[in-house]
């Protein structure tokens, strides 16, 4: 019966997890309710924003220190509240260990606090060094590290232990380089979702380059360039990619795709998830080295592809071709240029919508541009793609304003297949009788997610009286146009 009470507080407490106070207060209620929350409250409580006492949180954790390292503090003139040299244990328990995490942003915030914000460069690196030791001497096989230190973890003592089942891992190379991956590839060649973040062209990538290349089951990779790289390497970090192909499932790229070589594209056969995108404005070379991604996209067949997103600003023109090149397994398409009309080619969107309804009879989710000369192919959608749930249309017609899309609801209410719920349209405008006509004869259907985008003028409190109406009713279950009675702090063109 004892064990049964203790299961039923475990469970108890662990919807708590996320409430610091409420579980904090279930530790102080006696000795059996601590130690059964104790563990739970310590698993991840670095991103707590609940904590009412934030610097007893950090003494707590600066009093785990060993001796040795208190006292390399204070010799090194780092005199930390309430610390103690005791060798008598002054806490109960060893909260450390019970840390699933370790978190860089926490012990940058906690180095800072204890520091008391002064500006002394030295003292911050002793202390975050100590902090960091204390936390991967305790920290045994964590899964998800965000990697934003200088500090050498490799080099630690319990870095072996505490690193060597890491599979999600995102890298800051503004503060890791090479010789630090080196390392750590020595300890770490099982991680499935890897983040990197590029931020100086200054910084070598052979590290990485050996990092991607050790690892064995390389599931997911986003590679996020704010800068402009070294051709060389773009093409060794191209090469290495190609030889993760055998299981890379995900890959994203930006906000600048030209920084890559894409010769790796027509080998990735196991991709399921491809994202993209690419900075606003290109020079010359760029416009140059875009070319090359086209060459590449047109001749890539990707067979096991389910999600694919180009991004916003991306001129590109043969990003359809994946699309026709997907052998029908597409769930998920999000390509549209809507917010830079410059950028925007309507032939494109024409030969989208075309392939669309031939080669993505499995897709759920839908949002691309269209106009209403391509209404036609709306309605061929509608017809052949039969789990379709989801559609979002983006207009970039300048004359949009002037023209009323009614049409587009009659085609949704005779083409729609059941599975369809949600509609979202930017920047079409649609007439108070067009929607009523909408809305009353999807009526005896289920009820639909309704969202609109437009511009100020052409959304008036009659449209929000009608769509209240139906919302009332039941038709609409859920709908933005509704959420602010100011009709100007809701519908901006996105």
């Amino acid at each position: 019966m004892a064990q049964l009470i203790e299961d039923c507080l475990r469970i108890i407490f662990t919807e708590l997890k996320n409430d610091s106070n409420s579980l904090y207060s279930c530790v102080l209620v006696n000795r059996y309710w601590c130690r059964i929350a104790i563990p739970i409250l310590w698993k991840n409580p670095y991103n707590h924003k609940n904590i009412s006492n934030k610097n007893k949180f950090y003494y707590t954790i600066i009093n785990l220190l060993p001796t040795s390292s208190k006292q390399y503090l204070l010799d090194n003139n780092i005199d930390l509240p309430f610390i103690t040299l005791s060798n008598q244990p002054l806490l109960l328990f060893n909260y450390i260990s019970f840390s699933s995490q370790i978190s860089s942003k926490f012990i940058n915030n906690i180095t800072k606090s204890l520091l008391k914000n002064e500006f002394d460069l030295d003292k911050y690196k002793k202390l975050e060094n100590e902090i960091y030791k204390l936390f991967i001497n305790n920290c045994k096989f964590i899964k998800d590290f965000c990697w934003e230190t200088t500090q050498s973890l490799h080099k630690y003592s319990g870095a072996s232990t505490c690193f060597s089942q890491l599979c999600v891992l995102t890298i800051d190379l503004q503060f890791v380089n090479s010789e630090a991956l080196f390392g750590m590839s020595k300890i770490c060649q099982n991680i499935e979702d890897l983040k990197v973040h590029y931020y100086s062209s200054k910084r070598d990538s052979l590290g990485l380059i050996k990092f991607l290349d050790i690892q064995r089951n390389l599931q997911s990779l986003y590679l996020h360039f704010k800068i402009k790289s070294v051709r060389k390497q773009s093409i060794q970090l191209s090469e290495v990619i190609k030889r993760k192909s055998v299981t890379l499932k995900k890959l994203i790229i930006g906000p600048t795709i030209t920084l890559i070589s894409p010769e790796f594209l027509p080998s990735l056969i196991n991709l399921q998830h491809l994202e993209f995108t690419n900075s606003m404005y290109m020079s010359k070379k760029e416009i140059v080295e875009m070319q090359e991604w086209e060459n590449y996209l047109s001749i890539s067949s990707l067979p096991n592809l389910r999600y694919i997103k180009t991004g916003l600003c991306l001129p590109l023109r043969n990003d359809y071709k994946l699309i026709e090149n997907s052998h029908g397994n597409i769930r998920e398409i999000n390509i549209c240029r809507r917010r830079f009309n410059n950028k925007r080619d309507p032939l494109h969107s024409e030969k989208l919508i075309e392939v669309i309804p031939k080669h993505c009879p499995k897709v759920e989710s839908l949002t691309i541009d269209a106009e209403l000369k391509n209404l036609s192919g709306i309605r061929e959608i509608l017809l052949n793609c039969s789990q379709l749930k989801k559609i979002k249309l983006s207009s970039c017609n300048n004359k949009w304003r002037l023209i009323i899309c009614d049409e587009l609801l009659d085609i949704l209410i005779k083409f729609s297949q059941n599975n369809l719920y949600s509609f979202s349209f930017n920047r079409w405008k649609f007439s108070v009788d067009g929607l009523k006509s909408f809305f009353e004869n999807w009526r005896n259907k289920h009820p639909i997610i309704f969202n609109l985008y437009p511009d100020l003028g052409s959304f008036t409190i009659e449209h929000q009286v009608v769509m209240k109406k139906y919302v009332d009713e039941g038709v609409i279950k859920k709908t933005n146009c509704l959420e602010h009675t100011l009709l100007e702090t809701n519908f901006r063109p996105q």
